[in-house]
């Protein structure tokens, strides 16, 4: 239902009922659009666990493969064969090999020759499928390998690190939704990198004009933060920045728009999600009575809510269990259909299944057989069926900072239609602590979203994929005969 105030404020309740409704439809059919995208482009994701984290020459590289079809990331029927390159540290394909998928899955290893040269390789997996949408579909790890040889580094190598080291750090400014407005409070994100695109901590003052301190910043976790800005027409503001390494450096914030719209996001409530949408004096007077659309995607479904400017701020509260666990998408079109602002946020329902494994001994002899007992539950207690991935490894000889691990949550839930490198991915997951749950809201807002654009929804002169799905594997040749007189 929809309740409208004397004041300036209108609150958009919504409940399940009311999510399909709409006032008046806009010209072009945003959801219809979406489907008939999805319904020509057709998207899938590997993800490869490894018995280990890295691996020495002479060893064997196992892995179990799984291929899920779209953004509810069910085993995929699409690719019956699945590529995988390991590629040495000059970015050449020093192994390649094909499996066999059956519904999504497949095994595969291999086999590390002991003259191997030590560095960090890279192993490659894609369907034919995804060769469509370019490499930044495919997954890659990259693996350290020792060697049994001492190899020295190679001069060229060296040269480049030194060049690497002598860059200066960067800082980038993210106004949630997209741009800062004057008159409007906003939220803006930062994000610090040294030469290696690693976080740094900063720190610093925003100044304007007159060089008058307006606010200041400091980093959160891994060079990311945020801070609070109200823009005022005719004026410019920047950033006076010390970083972790001492450098200090001055960055110009963008410009702000003079007539706008801005979208906030609060993420904070574990059951509720707050959307609120703030117009300034100069953009609600062009725009007054005027119908926009608010889109919510996420899980591949689109929720969306038409409704009327009247008041220069608008708040719609929604239940987080509507949603599918993941990056969801919120995007604020203008009558037009244009995108006028955009935010991407986390959803984390904690519906992970529980998974309890006893063993039939706590004490073994050396190569004694082990057997291990698995138990997989839902969160309603009730028993589930699945396919799983055990490696068992010494953690005194292979030791992993589990912040920094990549699992199958963290590239299916978060990585994957995420822009960019996100560091210690699993810190995310591992950590259920509300700062970390506010960490995790900052690289949303630093982070673009990369499965889509608007404009190729809105593009309905789709062209066919030019990579269909393989099937199975195939051999394909000339049989030939050789014939000889015989004397």
């Amino acid at each position: 239902m929809k309740k409208i105030l004397l004041s300036s404020v209108v609150i958009l309740f919504l409940n399940l009922s009311t999510l399909g409704q709409s006032q008046k439809p806009i010209a072009f059919n945003i959801t219809n659009g979406l489907e008939q995208f999805f319904s020509h482009q057709l998207f899938e994701n590997a993800y490869l666990q490894f018995d280990k984290p890295y691996y020495a020459a002479g060893d064997t590289i196992y892995f179990k493969a799984y291929v899920t079809e779209g953004e509810l990331h069910k085993p995929s029927g699409l690719s019956g064969v699945l590529h995988v390159d390991l590629i040495d540290p000059e970015n050449k394909i020093d192994q390649s090999i094909k499996l066999r998928l059956d519904t999504g899955l497949t095994w595969g290893d291999f086999a590390l020759p002991d003259s191997l040269p030590a560095g960090n390789y890279r192993i490659r997996a894609y369907t034919r499928l995804m060769r469509n949408y370019g490499e930044s579909d495919f997954f890659y790890k990259t693996i350290p390998v020792g060697s049994l040889i001492n190899d020295k580094k190679d001069k060229k190598q060296q040269e480049q690190q030194v060049q690497e080291t002598n860059q200066k750090p960067d800082l980038q400014f993210f106004p949630e939704g997209g741009n800062l407005v004057t008159g409007i409070r906003s939220k803006v994100a930062f994000k610090a990198i040294d030469a290696n695109g690693s976080g740094i901590d900063v720190k610093g003052t925003i100044l304007d004009n007159n060089n008058k301190e307006v606010c200041q910043l400091a980093s959160m976790h891994l060079g990311m933060g945020y801070f609070y800005l109200y823009p005022e027409e005719g004026e410019t503001y920047k950033a006076k920045l010390t970083f972790a390494d001492g450098t200090q450096d001055t960055i110009e914030l963008p410009k702000p728009d003079t007539s706008g719209i801005a979208l906030t996001v609060n993420n904070n409530s574990k059951s509720v999600i707050s959307f609120i949408l703030s117009a300034n004096d100069n953009y609600i007077l062009a725009n007054k009575h005027k119908n926009f659309l608010l889109l919510i995607y996420s899980g591949g479904k689109a929720i969306t809510y038409n409704f009327k400017l009247d008041a220069q701020t608008i708040t719609l509260d929604m239940q987080k269990h509507l949603l599918h666990p993941g990056i969801t998408r919120i995007t604020l079109f203008s009558p037009d259909n244009e995108p006028l602002c955009e935010r991407i946020l986390f959803i984390q329902n904690h519906d992970q299944l529980n998974l309890h494994m006893n063993a039939d001994k706590k004490v073994y002899t050396k190569r004694e057989q082990v057997n291990l007992q698995l138990n997989t539950k839902d969160p309603a207690d009730s028993s589930v069926a699945g396919h799983f991935s055990v490696s068992v490894i010494d953690e005194n000889k292979v030791s992993e900072d589990e912040n920094n691990e990549r699992n199958i949550l963290t590239d299916l839930l978060l990585t994957s239609d995420l822009k960019g490198y996100v560091e210690q991915p699993n810190y995310y997951f591992n950590d259920t602590s509300d700062i970390a749950r506010q960490n995790l809201d900052v690289l949303m807002l630093t982070q673009g979203y990369r499965r889509f654009t608007w404009k190729q929804v809105m593009d309905t002169s789709y062209v066919p994929l030019t990579f269909q799905p393989e099937k199975g594997l195939e051999i394909n040749g000339k049989v030939t005969m050789n014939f000889c007189k015989q004397k």
